[in-house]
């Protein structure tokens, strides 16, 4: 199981920021439009129960999407990304529970 956590931030105007996920591999891809800009790739396949990760640094994005990642001991995936949104009221904090 893996518990997503998202944390907002007003994003680059214009831009936005959507992920992906294949099993415990996520894909974070920043869009201009429709165009794809950039893109990061987190392996959290190989976190053990215990194993926790604060920050990663960015090979592509100018900024790590990925806030902090946790391996509970019932070996649930515990992610906290950001949201991005574009100004104004601030949206309330999301969470959702996905297999994996």
């Amino acid at each position: 199981m893996i518990w997503v956590k998202y944390i907002p931030q007003v994003g680059l105007p214009g831009h936005t920021l959507r992920y992906s996920w294949t099993g415990r591999v996520l894909t974070a891809t920043l869009y201009r439009g429709e165009e794809v800009v950039g893109q990061e790739t987190y392996d959290l396949s190989v976190l053990q129960p215990g194993d926790e990760v604060d920050w990663v640094e960015p090979e592509t994005l100018q900024f790590s999407p990925l806030i902090s990642a946790r391996c509970a001991e019932d070996r649930t995936l515990e992610v906290v990304l950001l949201r991005w949104y574009d100004g104004g009221e601030e949206p309330q904090l999301a969470e959702e529970v996905l297999d994996g």
